[in-house]
């Protein structure tokens, strides 16, 4: 019988006994991001109109600041103030979305490498790269195919406003809990397994073992939370931001590893 605590036990060991490799990956790829995000990150200059809307919509609805909110003041504003703010707006969200996306995808690649290499191969970079490639299109397949189900809900929130949040808090949740049950599926190479018959499998893993599923995201989500408001009250330097971005990512190993651990003994019961 599959419990939490056996899990995470695991996970400890796992963890315990290949910390080296895994302390140099995380901070390697913390190191990446950081400076993915300091070269491409958009400007001040390229959020200011932004600023300016919030900053608008916060002295004339104060406490109910909300998308309707933001929309009203949006319809407000002269047609060249709407002009130059909408471009403004598409920039800044294509390239924190993609930004976002790669970060991702470099990263959950990466670990779930690492993860895979370390079990079941000689930890080596000619192997890690096989694997990355490997996993990596997988993610990008998932990725484009949750686009349609965005649009779809993007759809539903303008038609029906008053559900927006709960419908938006409801479509992420799924989303990520689907993502990591699907993460955890794809480390292991199953030849005869195409993308689509591993999101199946994914989805199966999922509505099975929910209950020991949620327990790990729960710590995740707020051990998170909990690094950011804690790399918040410190002086951002680049050296203080990577240790805390290491931190997140030594967290998402953990995640990552008691889910791999959870499908595979799975699959013996």
């Amino acid at each position: 019988m599959l419990s939490f605590s056996s899990l995470l036990s695991d996970t400890k060991n796992f963890i315990s006994n290949n910390l080296l490799p895994i302390i140099i990956t995380v901070l390697s790829i913390a190191i990446i991001e950081r400076l993915i995000t300091f070269f491409f990150y958009p400007s001040v200059e390229t959020i200011e109109p932004i600023r300016q809307l919030i900053e608008q919509a916060a002295q004339k609805y104060g406490d109910q600041l909300s998308p309707e909110a933001l929309s009203q003041t949006i319809l407000a504003l002269s047609e060249q103030e709407q002009l130059r703010l909408i471009p403004a707006v598409m920039d800044y969200l294509i390239r924190v979305g993609i930004i976002f996306l790669v970060i991702n995808l470099l990263s959950m690649s990466v670990i779930l490498s690492l993860i895979y290499t370390i079990s079941y191969q000689q930890l080596s970079l000619s192997n890690m790269l096989k694997n990355i490639s490997r996993i990596a299109t997988k993610i990008i397949l998932f990725m484009l195919l949750a686009i349609p189900g965005f649009i779809g809900l993007s759809l539903i929130v303008s038609i029906i406003p008053p559900l927006a949040i709960p419908l938006i808090i409801i479509a992420i949740l799924f989303y990520v809990t689907a993502y990591v049950a699907f993460l955890a599926v794809i480390i292991e190479p199953v030849p005869q397994y195409g993308f689509i018959k591993k999101l199946k499998i994914g989805l199966t893993f999922l509505k099975q073992k929910i209950r020991l599923i949620l327990p790990i995201i729960a710590i995740w989500f707020l051990a998170t939370l909990l690094l950011d408001s804690l790399a918040g009250l410190l002086i951002a330097n680049m050296v203080v931001l990577v240790i805390f971005d290491a931190l997140k990512l030594l967290l998402t190993v953990m995640t990552l590893c008691y889910l791999y651990r959870l499908y595979s003994l799975s699959n013996k019961e």
